[in-house]
């Protein structure tokens, strides 16, 4: 029988890696199923995302006549104890939330060689994201009626013991319902959320997982002794996104992790109109926003629903007519160099080097729908309060271990970030957060590797890492810059880490095990002495 490419539909060899005349990699599992039912009920139409540890397909139930999507976590990963937990988990918590502004999970099953997949619903449409990039910043009206649907999805995820902990725009689908008109908003994407029941040790202190540009204050560990996150983080997280609907940029935009820490510990937002001064929102919009976005959690909405009504009590007096684009700097320049300004009192040492990248982030299930444009719409200053910090010292070095392991994180980077950057934006170079898997050697599976973080201060390039064992050096490509991530055959090891601003380089060791967490922590700066966030408290 003749095997066809899933993409170019070219007849091609399945024996093939990948195919000869578009390049799409050809996995043991699209050879197995592609001409088979998975599960004899599920027939492939298309692959919406390969990743590390799994597959993302639109599929057909061939019994019901209804599209879905399979999500598969691969028989090797899911041998994995600590992988096969979250996937599970995030099965699990799914099945908790039935809501029509949640995506739906319809099952769950495993394979014959022990490959683990669940089913999603198919959702039609356009993320957020891509949304605002097509039509510039929302009228407040639509973004009202948009934010309190997202919000009505958010609060029963919540009233199910969950918190998201990564709500963005791209992680919010905007649909419409088979014979229906209106749009519908979707959050999607269980991949990193937490129940507030268990106890997860996925997510030890220190380890931030998410998006730095959406984090609340509380994801980067700025609680109290014995409090932990709840819903509200979520909360802040979503005026973030609401910030960015109206405005077409986030409130917070900065290029280091430890630039965002500062920014979110600190920097009140600035206005609507300061930022962009085309926004057509009114004061008691922005009211809501702002306390959406204080940094003691007590002084936000209780709850995604009361944020909700709030914004629904007020959406038939806002207007209609969305603003446009904020404008370039008077003095800015469009070119493709990202601008390198080394900010008051901090160290030369933490400006980046040249060709940094903005961003590196997950596969997230917002690339598992189709883009498909949406037409119009029919039409239809804060007090500031000042907030005491109960944190460690060594919260202001929580640039480590960003992202995590999951079956939904991959290597692809992120999309490029607007070329629009407002004047009022604290102008620090980006710093990327490099995700590597080093190769893996003949006869060690993905569930004995090792998982190796590499931290820096201010930040460092990884110019070399050797096997003490063999002598070998091990590949991580050409520029892998801090904080960074691998997962690594168990062994001892040699680093070498460099700065521009420092002549020395550093060399450390360090020991892997399979299956364990290790990490490895150097500063060219004294911490002590660098310009950190003062998270003493005050007004």
């Amino acid at each position: 029988m003749p095997f066809f490419c899933i993409h170019c539909k070219s007849e091609i060899d399945p024996k093939f890696k990948a195919c000869p005349f578009c390049g799409e990699v050809i996995t043991d599992f699209l050879r197995r199923y592609l001409e088979t039912p998975i599960d004899g009920k599920y027939r492939i139409l298309s692959r919406l995302g390969v990743g590390g540890m799994g597959e993302v397909y639109k599929v057909l139930h061939i019994h019901l006549n209804a599209i879905r999507v399979i999500k598969l976590m691969r028989a090797n990963i899911a041998g994995d104890a600590s992988a096969n937990e979250r996937f599970l988990r995030e099965a699990r918590l799914a099945t908790k939330i039935q809501h029509p502004s949640v995506a739906a999970l319809f099952d769950f099953s495993t394979l014959e060689d022990g490959s683990h997949y669940m089913v999603w619903e198919y959702i039609e449409g356009i993320n957020l994201h891509e949304l605002i990039d097509q039509r510039g910043p929302l009228s407040p009206r639509y973004a009202a009626k948009l934010a309190a649907q997202a919000l009505m999805g958010l609060d029963a995820i919540h009233r199910a013991g969950i918190v998201h902990r990564d709500i963005s725009p791209e992680n919010l689908m905007i649909t419409r319902e088979v014979g229906d008109d209106d749009e519908r908003v979707k959050v999607i994407d269980l991949g990193i959320a937490k129940s507030l029941a268990a106890d997860d040790n996925n997510t030890k202190t220190g380890m931030f997982v998410g998006k730095w540009k959406y984090c609340s204050p509380e994801h980067l560990g700025m609680l109290p002794p014995d409090e932990a996150i709840d819903g509200r983080a979520d909360l802040y997280s979503f005026g973030i996104v609401l910030y960015e609907m109206l405005t077409g940029v986030p409130p917070f935009q900065a290029d280091t992790p430890h630039a965002y820490l500062m920014l979110h510990s600190q920097q009140r937002p600035k206005a609507l109109r300061d930022v962009n001064p085309l926004v057509s929102a009114p004061p008691e919009l922005e009211a809501l926003i702002f306390r959406a976005l204080e940094k003691d959690r007590s002084k936000r909405f209780a709850t995604a629903r009361e944020f909700a009504q709030a914004l629904e009590k007020i959406a038939p007096g806002l207007p209609d007519t969305g603003g446009a684009s904020p404008p370039l700097p008077a003095t800015a320049a469009v070119t493709d160099e990202a601008t390198r300004v080394t900010p008051k009192g901090m160290p030369d040492a933490l400006t980046p080097p040249p060709g940094a990248d903005a961003e590196v982030t997950r596969i997230s299930d917002r690339e598992l729908y189709p883009v498909a444009p949406l037409p119009e719409p029919v039409p239809s200053e804060p007090q500031r309060g000042g907030t005491r910090w109960l944190v460690p010292a060594a919260a202001a070095l929580v640039v480590v271990m960003v992202g995590g392991w999951y079956f939904s994180r991959g290597d692809k980077p992120a999309a490029p970030p607007p070329a629009v950057v407002p004047a009022a934006t604290l102008p620090i170079q980006t710093m990327p957060t490099s995700a590597t898997y080093a190769p893996v050697p003949a006869g060690v599976t993905a569930s004995t590797l090792g998982r190796l973080a590499i931290n820096a201060f201010p930040w460092a390039t990884v110019t070399s890492i050797r096997n003490l064992e063999n002598g070998e050096p091990v590949e991580i490509g050409p520029r892998l810059l801090t904080p960074a991530m691998l997962e690594i055959a168990p062994g001892r090891y040699e680093l070498t880490l460099t700065n521009p601003s420092h002549a020395k380089a550093i060399r450390r060791t360090v020991t892997v095990a399979g299956g364990k967490d290790a990490a490895v922590t150097v500063h060219f700066v004294d911490p002590a002495r660098a310009a950190l966030p003062d998270f003493g408290g005050g007004r």
